[in-house]
């Protein structure tokens, strides 16, 4: 895996804030309220046209293991940032970098779990 896959992108830190951000959310609000009453989707567009901002599609949760395995489970989980890769096709994908929590109890009866649903597959 190169250098720039292992990477983790955080989310935005609304910590520090700079100039040239505050800025940018001005232009952006003008833009909004010249655009009166357009459907957000036709503005969000706009948005990614006027300032070049090319989608990569994150990679879902739900179809990784991970999300088969926590499926229906009561932990919290976050997308804390994410990870920028490639596809088995070529194509650029954001990998979603997770935090999760539950409380110890509910983790050890959770990770009971798992060990048991493993132990039914290895026995197939």
């Amino acid at each position: 895996m190169a250098e720039e896959e292992k990477k983790i992108e955080g989310l935005y830190d609304y910590g520090n804030i700079t100039d040239a951000d505050k800025k940018l959310v001005s232009e952006i609000i003008d833009l909004a309220n010249e655009r009166g009453d357009i459907p957000c989707s036709m503005f969000a567009e706009e948005l990614k046209t006027r300032f070049q901002v090319v989608e990569i599609p994150m990679k879902k949760i739900e179809d990784s293991v991970w999300g088969q395995l926590t499926k229906g489970e009561k932990l919290g989980q976050s997308i804390q940032g994410h990870r920028l890769t490639t596809d088995e096709k070529g194509e650029k994908l954001r990998v979603p970098h997770v935090g999760f929590s539950a409380d110890l109890d509910y983790l050890d009866e959770f990770v009971n779990r798992l060990v048991k649903k493993i132990g039914e597959i290895k026995n197939k």
